[in-house]
């Protein structure tokens, strides 16, 4: 593995200096706090734990839906706005242009470092989220 990288001008929680790499798919890097920081130990049985997609040439930084970001991808571009999106296809549409990993690879990603870890009610909770606004229960 290497190190993390530097701090890059991202505010936390988009700042990648402060996780590690744990993976890559193409040219992005999967990251997420290390093992045994106190931040992974008390998001892991809260559902905040998520992971970061990391692009070091573009300077994206993409984190993957958690109680964090209240269910949703949240996407940064350096010097751009923070965006939030409900599905893999609408991080593309903020992001024209940019090589992205696939939908499917993302949801591996997620499934091997993060739902793994979680209480079941937590993974319950997140295929919830994945189902998307347009087949999420109505408001009761």
């Amino acid at each position: 593995m290497s190190p993390p990288s530097p701090r890059c001008g991202l505010p936390p929680p988009h700042d990648p200096g402060e996780r590690t790499p744990v993976a890559w798919v193409g040219l992005w890097e999967v990251r997420q706090f290390a093992d045994g920081d106190a931040r992974l130990d008390y998001f892991r049985p809260r559902g905040f734990h998520h992971l970061q997609l990391w692009q070091p040439e573009a300077r994206i930084s993409i984190l993957t839906p958690s109680r964090l970001t209240a269910g949703l991808f949240e996407v940064w571009p350096e010097g751009g706005q923070r965006a939030s999106a409900s599905t893999w296809r609408e991080v593309g549409a903020q992001l024209p242009g940019v090589d992205l990993p696939g939908a499917i690879e993302v949801l591996a990603l997620e499934s091997w470092f993060v739902e793994r870890e979680e209480p079941r009610t937590l993974r319950l909770l997140r295929l919830w989220w994945r189902r998307g606004p347009g087949l999420r229960p109505a408001a009761g």
